[in-house]
């Protein structure tokens, strides 16, 4: 009796794993269709340096996901997703409005047709104050693979970077607070 007991106890844990396994599964399909959604949804106006909106939506080069990043004022640290939507390279450099509490890793970067990049921010600790990331993106010439002289190449025959405008706001541990899932109420 003993044994049967502790067959179906371990039968039951199977079936528990198995199920957690399969949600977990299922939750990373769900975020993977809303990256893909937001790639094609919600993204920011671009606009060229000189601030005319010459570009329509669908001639967008880059898209970013997260659109803005939150940080604490003690600090902290944000993973952006670049991604470029087109079917040509791309080079990238990342501005900020406050070099003082922000640092971004990498400033410039090329991203190949149809693939993500990732871009590291981490705020130091500070006064709060609501800044943004300026990444200006032109096209790669043929055969150029630095992103800093692909940029350079670009501006010296006269042609100025699209840009994407990517808000930096500090808010409060209380709108920053994860919920905790061992205190949701279970059904």
């Amino acid at each position: 009796l003993g044994t049967v007991v502790g067959a179906r106890m371990v039968e039951k844990e199977k079936e528990k794993k198995e199920k957690s396994q399969r949600s977990e599964h299922k939750s990373m399909r769900s975020e993977q269709k809303s990256v893909q959604k937001s790639m094609t949804e919600n993204v920011p106006d671009v606009k060229t340096e000189g601030g005319s909106t010459d570009v329509k939506k669908e001639d967008k080069r880059l898209s970013v996901d997260p659109e803005e990043g939150q940080f604490l004022e003690t600090g902290g640290k944000q993973e952006f997703m670049l991604v470029n939507t087109t079917d040509t390279p791309i080079a990238v450099k990342i501005k900020c409005s406050n070099n003082a509490q922000y640092r971004v890793m990498p400033v410039y970067l090329s991203i190949d047709k149809g693939q993500i990049s990732s871009l590291s921010v981490t705020r130091l600790s500070g006064p709060a104050k609501n800044d943004k990331l300026v990444a200006a993106y032109c096209p790669m010439e043929n055969g150029v693979k630095d992103p800093k002289e692909a940029m350079a190449k670009h501006e010296a025959k006269g042609k100025k970077c699209q840009i994407i405008r990517i808000m930096l706001k500090v808010v409060n541990a209380e709108d920053f607070a994860v919920p905790d899932p061992s205190r949701e109420a279970v059904s």
